[in-house]
């Protein structure tokens, strides 16, 4: 009797013990003490801003288009012209009186406005590119939250399973001296080493994945994947606001997509005018200037200069230049079919993010004030009744399994919303929506 109750008081200081490890790992994970700073969410986002490629690309096609613009709308470069008129064969420039050196210029001008219509297409050119690139903008915001929350998440989950190996590796130490004592089941010790196997798979997967996350995490903000991940701060929990209004209000309000669609729709329409405009005729002018010689009686002779006004009939251009038209035409009629389009799937991709996150939200609301808290007491409650040789090991094990499961779940949740969030930047461009704050878009250096 002396032997047993000396076994059960070694027992609940182990059981109490692996509670405290439990608490304390916890506690560590959520306010790690070591001196390593972390990362914010806040200072990824301007890394990317500063150092990713596809924004880099963006911002560099958006320069090459505003500068298409002056090109577009100048007038064609005037021609020179020099040379000899009425030389005789005996190659002497003062036996006929025609016989004059000459120097000529001529300069075609566009009466009808083809050119200024040119112009302001390939401003609208620029203006969808412009709207291209913040678009990227948008992308990019969204990959690199939803890589952070891979990663963090990734390594909350890696964390969780070593404390519950924790948790396993002593309660199979308690099994094992147990059933050497006599006192315990083969099964227990057998269930607790079947469980800490598990544990082990689980944490090698969460570690990968975070690996993974980071190393995509590391290529958004334009960095050579490192060595050792850095630790990240957690992300920022987002707000969902009772109904979908002012996230799809925010999504149709000035979105990129949109503006892209409405750029390239009046330029297309523009396009359309100016070929048509190249139906009418052009003016050219013309002017030359002719040097004569003096005669070989020595008698000089005037200068003679030429002007004249000349107008394209353009007869077989006009078919092909209303054809080009026809076909901006019905570019720009595609175009704003795909800006309705856009603007029918980001409002439809509003109402289904908001569905998500509010599901999400709720799911972490009722696992951490509810479902994880009575789960853990009802731990607390086995430890207790089996320090107190009231039940079994498994029952203390099924308790700790649910705890672990339900934890787990917690994190799946968190993570869930968290990618909502990076869903919401990526669609709305609204740092402030989603909780975070957004550095500024950059243009380029040049």
């Amino acid at each position: 009797m002396i032997r047993r109750i000396s076994f059960l008081n070694l027992w609940m200081v182990l059981a109490l013990g692996g509670a405290g490890f439990g608490a304390a790992t916890a506690v560590a994970a959520e306010h790690p003490a070591h001196a390593t700073p972390t990362v914010t969410l806040d200072e990824v986002l301007r890394d990317v801003v500063a150092g990713n490629p596809t924004l880099q690309a963006r911002r560099a096609m958006g320069t090459a288009a505003e500068k298409r613009v002056a090109p577009a709308g100048a007038w064609e470069s005037p021609m020179a012209e020099l040379g000899v008129a009425n030389v005789p064969t005996s190659g002497r420039f003062d036996t006929d009186m025609m016989t004059m050196k000459m120097v000529g210029l001529s300069q075609r001008v566009p009466l009808f406005g083809s050119n200024g219509l040119r112009r302001r297409a390939a401003r609208e050119g620029a203006e969808a590119e412009a709207a291209a690139t913040d678009r990227a903008h948008y992308d990019v915001y969204g990959a690199a939250m939803d890589a952070y929350a891979d990663a963090y998440f990734s390594r909350r989950r890696a964390e969780e399973a070593a404390h519950h190996r924790g948790t396993m590796d002593r309660m199979a130490e308690a099994a094992t001296a147990r059933y050497r004592s006599g006192n315990g089941r083969l099964d227990d010790v057998l269930r607790a080493e079947a469980e800490r196997a598990r544990v082990l798979a689980d944490q090698a997967a969460f570690e990968a994945a975070a690996a993974r996350a980071s190393a995509r995490l590391d290529a958004l903000r334009g960095k050579d994947p490192a060595a050792a991940p850095e630790p990240l701060a957690p992300p920022p929990v987002l707000s969902v606001p009772d109904e979908p209004g002012s996230w799809t209000a925010a999504a149709l309000e000035h979105h990129p997509r949109l503006l892209e669609a409405e750029a390239r729709t009046r330029g297309y329409e523009l396009s359309a005018r100016a070929e048509r405009r190249m139906t009418w005729p052009d003016l050219t002018l013309r002017a030359s200037y002719g040097f004569r010689e003096a005669n070989p009686q020595g008698v000089d002779r005037d200068d003679m200069f030429s002007a004249g006004i000349g107008f394209e009939i353009p007869i077989f251009a006009g078919q092909r230049q209303r054809a080009r038209g026809a076909a901006f035409d019905a570019m720009a009629r595609a175009a704003a079919a795909e800006r309705r389009e856009t603007e029918l799937d980001l409002a439809r991709g509003a109402h289904a993010l908001h569905a998500d996150a509010r599901a999400a939200a709720r799911t972490v609301s009722l696992l951490a004030d509810t479902v994880v808290t009575t789960q853990r007491r009802a731990m607390d409650a086995a430890w207790s009744a089996y320090s107190a040789g009231s039940i079994d090991l498994w029952r203390v094990f099924e308790s700790a399994h649910a705890l672990y499961i339900e934890d787990l779940r917690l994190l799946d949740a968190q993570h869930d919303l968290a990618r909502a969030q990076a869903a919401l930047v990526a669609l709305t461009g609204r740092g402030d929506l989603a909780g975070v704050t957004l550095p500024a878009m950059r243009k380029e250096e040049r």
